[in-house]
């Protein structure tokens, strides 16, 4: 969708599915970092906080957060949680600021909890904002949700030098087709880097793959040991790609878990922007057809036990570790892969690319 100019607009369905996984991970990260990080506090941070909801919709990020800092499970604790939202829109941060006051009053805040709304612009002032609440002392997650060109490098590699800290940001896919064909102050930005501009060089299906990778090798560049990528398609064909950086594995499955919750996401198709031959699928009704592809490649370099292969699905594909024995399964049926050793656990079940057939 455009840039709105009305301070409160209507929810569509990305930002719906967007919330939907937001608050599925936001359940989880809460309660584990409020008990692991008890001594230090943990801090969400959202850089385009926005008015904190639409014309046809109560929820935003900035209440996702708000709500599950609230939870039971958390405050139990007692650990400092810091809420910082960031709003460069004059009216959009007061409606956000009255708002937030008005679902979320004083007196139903625990003592442990710190809410703050600034009005600025988020690479400007996200190093002093966090600071002021004490939030460099523990874990912070980031929510950059820009319109195109707004997540800056330098705050992502402040981030992700911050022990146990997160990462989550959303492109919009018009950015990766405007975005090649010029605007080289915007590309340093996000890239950190002028590197980015080997894109004027590619032919026009290789440029959006090529800034989607070099954008995953920057998260890591940045010290985010782990990135997952995907890209959301609604019905009109109109895509999302959102980069999700963390140093904990577990962080990763977790966010997977949201991503493959039965129910769905608000109706929206998934794929994995890196193959561009991959369709997209519904989560509900999903193919597994690429994963099996890549099992089939990856044991065509060498042979690989199990645990190998749920490895690198979690980290290198869309799916989850729980899909690869099935996947490989159906491989061994179809008898394109053989199963050279077993035993009890995945590791000990070793498999090994099937020799070609003239007959079956």
């Amino acid at each position: 969708m455009a840039v709105p100019t009305e301070i409160v607009w209507e929810r569509d369905p990305h930002t719906e599915a967007k919330h939907t996984l937001l608050r599925r991970y936001m359940s989880a990260w809460f309660p584990i970092m409020a008990k692991q990080f008890r001594g230090d506090g943990i801090t969400f941070f959202d850089g385009f906080a926005g008015p904190g909801e639409y014309t046809n919709a109560q929820e935003s990020s900035p209440v996702i957060a708000m709500e599950q800092a609230l939870r039971s499970d958390v405050t139990r604790y007692g650990t400092q949680t810091r809420l910082v939202f960031v709003e460069n829109h004059r009216g959009r941060f007061e409606h956000l600021d009255n708002l937030l006051d008005a679902r979320f009053p004083p007196t139903i805040r625990p003592p442990g909890l710190v809410m703050r709304v600034h009005f600025d612009e988020c690479v400007d002032c996200f190093e002093r904002v966090i600071a002021e609440v004490g939030g460099w002392d523990g874990p912070v997650f980031a929510n950059l949700d820009g319109w195109g060109v707004d997540a800056d490098y330098r705050v992502v590699q402040r981030i992700a030098q911050q022990r146990s800290s997160e990462v989550l940001v959303t492109f919009k896919d018009q950015f990766f087709i405007r975005f090649p064909d010029g605007d080289q102050k915007a590309g340093e930005r996000v890239f950190g880097h002028s590197h980015w501009r080997n894109v004027d060089q590619l032919h026009t299906a290789e440029k959006k793959p090529f800034l989607l990778d070099l954008y995953r090798q920057g998260l890591r560049s940045a010290g985010f040991e782990y990135v997952l990528t995907f890209e959301m398609l609604d019905e009109g064909g109109h895509s999302l790609h959102l980069f999700f950086g963390t140093t904990n594995k577990v962080a990763v499955e977790r966010f997977k878990d949201g991503l493959w919750k039965v129910d769905g996401v608000s109706g929206q198709r998934f794929r994995d922007p890196r193959d561009p031959n991959q369709l997209s699928f519904d989560i509900r009704d999903p193919d597994f057809t690429p994963l099996e592809s890549r099992i089939l490649e990856l044991l065509g370099e060498r042979d690989h036990n199990l645990e190998e292969l749920r490895e690198d699905a979690l980290l290198e594909t869309i799916y989850k570790k729980s899909h690869v024995k099935p996947a490989a399964d159906r491989l061994i049926d179809r008898r394109k892969v053989i199963q050279v050793s077993t035993g009890p656990s995945y590791a000990d079940r070793v498999l090994r690319l099937a020799e070609p057939q003239l007959f079956c």
